[in-house]
């Protein structure tokens, strides 16, 4: 447990085996605490989350702030000129299959500020329901709009052409900036770097990406060995993510903490449409 919990801010992301969890106090340094729990596999994903909450009482804590990250897959950045909830909502139906009836789920949508887009998410009502009983005013969302944000905000001028990669175990996210809305938006499942490398070219060449547009690597350290030196063939400017400075001196903790986690306090707003 910690004291003053109102002085705190929770950030949370569940995959299908594990619930990443990141804490911290913005006004104090050296205060980040950040945990890997494992989600049963014997149970619902649902009845698995509910059981790590439970089993952990700093997540039930009276926390200032309490964002939930959500790698779903259905999920579609849609550009702005769809401006009805309407618009939205029918090319959301046309680019993935209707919720079954035994699994409603509702559409989350984030404004993404400076990307003439908005993020459409497809949640599940019933884990839904219980994030927003659980916990205090939680902003949910998809796992790619703090990254898409951070890094627009890092490159607020010529961003076209920008490729972000953020690999994670059995994950590799990508965000392609353009002029005035994200070209690529999307999280491809890989079981090995060569996956990662794979799914990266081929964005490229999709999106008529020179050599000399850059990629910037963030996530697994053992990962961004592996692929680095493979895309360095091809591509003239691989670099590393910055580390953003404010969140390391909240802990060396930071460090071993998944980068969307990290970036998230710093790039959303608190709450959602």
């Amino acid at each position: 447990m910690i004291k003053e919990p109102r002085m705190w801010q929770l950030v949370m992301e569940p995959t299908s085996d594990t619930l990443s969890v990141m804490a911290f106090s913005p006004i104090e340094h050296h205060t980040l605490i950040a945990e890997d729990i494992p989600l049963a596999s014997s149970a619902t994903p649902l009845k698995a989350f509910q059981e790590a909450v439970y089993d952990n009482p700093l997540l039930l804590s009276d926390l200032s702030r309490v964002t939930i990250l959500l790698p779903e897959r259905r999920a579609l950045p849609v550009p702005d000129i769809l401006s009805s909830d309407e618009a939205r909502r029918q090319a959301f139906a046309n680019a993935f299959p209707p919720a079954t009836a035994d699994s409603p789920e509702e559409i989350i949508a984030e404004e993404l500020p400076g990307l003439g887009a908005t993020m459409l998410t497809g949640v599940n009502r019933e884990f839904l329901g219980f994030l927003r009983r659980t916990f205090n005013n939680p902003r949910v969302g998809h796992t790619l709009t703090p990254l898409a944000l951070y890094f627009k905000a890092k490159h607020p001028t010529r961003p076209r052409g920008k490729m972000i990669v953020n690999l994670r175990q059995g994950r590799c996210d990508i965000v392609i900036l353009g002029d005035t809305a994200p070209m690529v938006m999307n999280s491809y499942p890989v079981r090995d770097p060569m996956d990662s490398v794979y799914y990266i070219m081929a964005c490229r060449e999709g999106f008529g990406l020179t050599p000399t547009d850059e990629i910037i690597l963030a996530g697994d350290t053992a990962s961004r060995g592996a692929v680095a030196p493979v895309l360095r063939r091809f591509v003239r400017y691989v670099m590393p993510a910055i580390f953003p400075s404010t969140m390391f001196r909240a802990g060396r903790a930071a460090l071993r903490t998944p980068f969307e986690m990290i970036v998230a306090p710093l790039a959303l707003p608190h709450s959602i449409p």
